[in-house]
């Protein structure tokens, strides 16, 4: 009779990915959520952090605990997930003159390397990403560098986690891509602090605090991408009419204001 398998089988299959290979995988998927600026590739990344974050957790948490650290991750992903979907993933809309869209987001000056075309910001984040990552791999393995009550392993995730979400949070004013430099953080911060202390209290406060944050990033990326109200042209058959009418309200209003004020007087 077939068995699902348990939190600790999916542990024990997914052993070759605990340690040093979550931690890499860690770094590459904060690289990738600051150079990149599709935000598929960002969510996907996001959901590929949490779970290598949710392998380096097993080894200061319970296990269970660390399966409901992955899941909130997971379903923050899916919280941005549709956001995004129904912002259209940050594109504007295809029936936009040039002239509109450039006046809704202007472009950005391109750098020509080669055959390939690069934005001016796009090579600015690619080369602050790739400093911070030479950076954070120089100092994360240094015995000198050691956080307190840390191993090896935790001490490049921390670092990779915390310094390359502070980037990308400085890096960009759009709220999902910021948002997502900000969660970065955040998981370097709770794997930092878990090492510490192994409450559940404050894993619970963590979590509602983490899902507060994603509903914030979500309200800022539809505010930021919603179309503004466009009047509907009037033809120009229509214009008159519409033209005597507002003589008409307007005259009506300045003659009630009269009457008013004889009534006052």
């Amino acid at each position: 009779m077939f068995q699902f398998p348990t939190i600790f089988d999916w542990i024990e299959r997914l052993a070759w990915l605990r340690g040093l290979p979550a931690a890499y995988l860690v770094l590459l998927t904060a690289f990738l959520i600051v150079v990149v600026w599709d935000w598929r590739v960002t969510v996907l990344a996001l959901a590929v952090q949490y779970l290598a974050a949710g392998l380096l957790f097993v080894d200061v948490l319970d296990p269970r605990l660390a399966v409901v650290k992955l899941l909130v991750g997971w379903f923050i992903c899916l919280m941005l997930y549709f956001t995004a979907r129904q912002v259209n993933w940050g594109r504007l809309p295809e029936d936009l003159t040039p002239d509109e869209a450039a006046l809704l987001r202007p472009q950005d000056p391109q750098v020509h390397i080669g055959r390939f075309q690069l934005s001016r910001s796009a090579l600015v984040r690619l080369a602050l990403a790739l400093a911070a990552a030479g950076a954070i791999l120089f100092l994360g393995q240094r015995a000198a560098y050691q956080l307190p009550a840390v191993s090896g392993p935790l001490n490049l995730a921390i670092y990779a986690l915390g310094g390359m979400g502070l980037l990308g949070l400085s890096q960009t004013t759009e709220p999902l891509k910021a948002g997502a430099g900000l969660l970065t953080f955040m998981t370097g911060f709770e794997l930092f602090y878990n090492t510490l202390e192994q409450s559940a209290s404050m894993l619970v406060f963590l979590a509602a605090g983490n899902l507060v944050l994603t509903l914030a990033i979500a309200y800022l990326t539809q505010m930021r991408h919603t179309p503004p109200a466009v009047p509907t042209p009037v033809p120009p058959e229509e214009q008159p009419a519409v033209e005597s009418a507002a003589t008409e309200s307007d005259g009506s209003s300045s003659s009630t204001k009269t009457d008013a004020r004889g009534a006052l007087n």
